[in-house]
């Protein structure tokens, strides 16, 4: 997102002009940072937005509209645990040293795309590239359910689950974040979509 440039307001910005041209004054509003960690969380959430999340977010919104029927919206945030290598050839190596000597490892900021499959379908043992931890079989559970649940009656609600609430105004726009505490939150960055709609939506 930021072109190789320095996590800096200022190339946020730039690479934001960049993007959307004379419509990206509200863009640029709705993904202001002023520090280095908010220039990596707006990047990293426009860089989302722009390869997936916004087009699910519009056809969220499309649905929620027009179907007559109730939309559940999720965000899967749990991040997988250590990796192990692929099967039948040596460990990663490990980062290079940093100052000082000690090791610098960057710690995952989210759940990468498609990382919810293995727990959905409930196979996590079958990829041994992973060190699965009991957080992740129980994330593994409750992800089932729910899908269970919405196949067998239209809802993902259950017995022993966290309240599910369906999307829409009169909610707050609420979704389930799945992780090992899974609960329903409003969508924390509607301004966000709703100013990339006004930039690229028709």
């Amino acid at each position: 997102m930021l072109a190789g440039g320095e996590p800096t307001p200022d190339v946020l910005a730039e690479a934001i002009r960049k993007f959307y041209g004379d419509k990206a004054e509200p863009v640029l509003k709705a993904y202001a940072a002023t520090s280095t960690d908010e220039v990596f969380e707006a990047a990293m959430h426009l860089a989302s937005a722009r390869f997936i999340s916004y087009g699910t977010w519009k056809w969220t919104e499309l649905h929620m509209q027009t179907s007559g029927k109730p939309v559940y919206r999720y965000l899967y945030a749990k991040v997988r645990p250590a990796y192990l290598g692929m099967p039948g050839q040596p460990p990663p190596a490990a980062p290079a040293p940093g100052r000082g000597g000690a090791l610098q490892i960057a710690a995952p900021r989210g759940a990468v795309h498609s990382a919810e499959i293995q727990y959905a379908m409930g196979n996590l043992d079958l990829d041994t590239r992973y060190a699965w931890e009991p957080g992740d079989r129980d994330v593994s559970k409750t992800m089932q359910a729910y899908f269970l649940n919405f196949i067998k009656t239209g809802k993902p609600d259950g017995p022993g689950l966290p309240p599910w609430p369906a999307y829409r105004p009169e909610t707050n726009y609420q979704r389930m974040r799945i992780d090992v505490k899974s609960q329903a939150e409003p969508e924390p960055h509607r301004d966000r979509y709703l100013a990339l709609d006004a930039a690229i939506g028709r």
